[in-house]
């Protein structure tokens, strides 16, 4: 198991915008957990955020085999009882749970918007 190494910065404020490139699919979502799990030893689903230099729709096009763009807020994420981890290279996250059923059940139940991406590229999906 590689070990998934976090960047120690403080989590995201309430107000930023969280990016997650695909639809809010349970099936996709527990399978994204579990893979994680299976190389980095938690559940958690790959997400990024929002920065005052770029904001989301500047990062819909690093999703372009993505249909669908979904967006949350931190704060949501966090009253949904979620974490964000500091994982991979900044603006990356993971939204995390101690358990795999707890963490789907509460992502699709976190308030989102959820858009057509423009810069999906057909064949990419």
């Amino acid at each position: 198991m590689r070990q998934r190494l976090r960047r120690g910065e403080p989590a995201p404020d309430d107000a930023t915008v969280i990016i997650r490139g695909d639809e809010l699919d349970p099936d996709a979502l527990r399978a994204t957990a579990e893979d994680n799990h299976r190389q980095f030893g938690f559940f958690g689903i790959s997400v990024f955020a929002e920065t005052r230099n770029q904001r989301w729709y500047d990062r819909a096009e690093r999703f372009s085999k993505h249909r669908w763009i979904v967006l949350f807020t931190a704060g949501d994420l966090y009253t949904a009882g979620l974490a964000l981890w500091d994982t991979g290279q900044s603006p990356h996250y993971d939204v995390v749970h101690d358990a795999l059923d707890e963490l789907v059940r509460r992502i699709l139940a976190t308030p989102h918007r959820q858009y057509p991406n423009p810069f999906h590229e057909e064949g990419q999906s």
